[in-house]
């Protein structure tokens, strides 16, 4: 029979606790997607210096653009800003009454964050409101620039 000494507990001990703790960290990194926080950004388009107001919408509102911006508004955006981008949502009526801003109503002629195509792509891209109350989708897993312009085009087409 082999007999252990306390150092080898104790080297036995370490290694198990940082194994534990490896498998620990690679499990948070995969729950949490592991980004960089970085989208595939359109060329010379970062959050830093940037003037979102000349930006230009490189994604033509073509049939697909508008078919693929629907798909992803409908993953991504109609619990808040609801079905039809009006602003009714059961999730819209939960922050209004806990006293939050309400997401915006996407159907109508008020656009207070901006309402070009390049001010519509940074909000949807890097979020807006108080403590980001709106989660960009910058850095969002299989979310690159293609995909908010494509949304950019569908917010567009709700307008009334």
């Amino acid at each position: 029979m082999m007999r252990h000494s306390l150092l080898d507990f104790c080297v036995m001990r370490n290694s198990f606790s940082g194994i534990l703790v490896t498998l620990l960290l690679i499990a948070i990194c995969i729950s949490s997607g592991c980004s960089n926080g970085q989208s595939a950004t359109t060329p010379g388009a970062n959050s830093a210096g940037v003037d979102f107001k000349t930006l230009k919408n490189p994604v033509a509102p073509t049939a697909k653009s508008l078919d693929s911006g629907k798909r992803l508004y409908i993953r991504l955006c109609s619990e808040c800003h609801g079905a039809a981008g009006d602003g009714v949502s059961e999730m819209a009526s939960i922050l209004e009454k806990s006293g939050k801003i309400p997401p915006g109503d996407l159907t109508d002629d008020t656009w207070s964050l901006g309402s070009t195509d390049g001010e519509i792509f940074g909000v949807i891209r890097d979020g807006s409101g108080s403590n980001l109350a709106m989660k960009g989708l910058n850095g969002r897993p299989g979310i690159v620039d293609e995909d908010i312009w494509n949304l950019v085009n569908y917010v567009r087409s709700l307008h009334k």
